[in-house]
């Protein structure tokens, strides 16, 4: 196996592995619906083309039946969004395809998924950053999760490298 697709492996594990400890804080910790998103910095060149957006985020949300990936249109460019809803599993989650001047360019993309593949989200998350964002392998992910109900303040943001 060669060092890129080892560390692929291990970057995809990392991810399976906080998508483990959410559903353990889901359906066992805070019974309740919970979120994780992996975060980082947008490079300068495409802010202006993801509503200024400081950040690109990949974002999955947690309830007791399972779970889903959301990638809104604050974090991918048009263009981006067109090659990600290609993915299997992948869609768009609205479908409004007459805009208006003052709407979002594009629908943000989701794929639900089940506690059982969390070993597909995992690889889909590792596709957005290092294959669609061409993101290097050893990037730094900053890492936030929280209950939607209740205080936040149970868990703080972190880095994953």
């Amino acid at each position: 196996m060669s060092n890129v697709s080892v560390e692929h492996e291990r970057r995809i594990r990392q991810f399976e592995h906080y998508l483990g400890l959410m559903e353990h804080r889901a359906l066992l910790l805070v019974k309740s619906k919970c979120f994780v998103i992996f975060s980082v910095p947008a490079p300068r060149a495409i802010r202006r083309r993801i509503a200024n957006s400081t950040t690109r985020i990949v974002q999955f949300a947690f309830m007791t039946g399972g779970f889903y990936l959301d990638l809104p249109d604050s974090t991918l460019t048009p263009e981006e969004s067109r090659v990600a809803v290609q993915r299997p599993g992948f869609g768009f989650a609205l479908d409004n395809p007459l805009k208006r001047p003052d709407e979002r360019q594009h629908d943000p993309i989701q794929r639900q998924y089940q506690y059982s593949e969390q070993r597909a989200a995992a690889e889909d998350a590792a596709f957005v950053f290092f294959d669609l964002w061409q993101m290097p392998l050893d990037a730094w992910f900053k890492v936030h999760a929280a209950a939607f109900e209740g205080s936040r303040k149970w868990e703080r943001g972190f880095s994953m490298r």
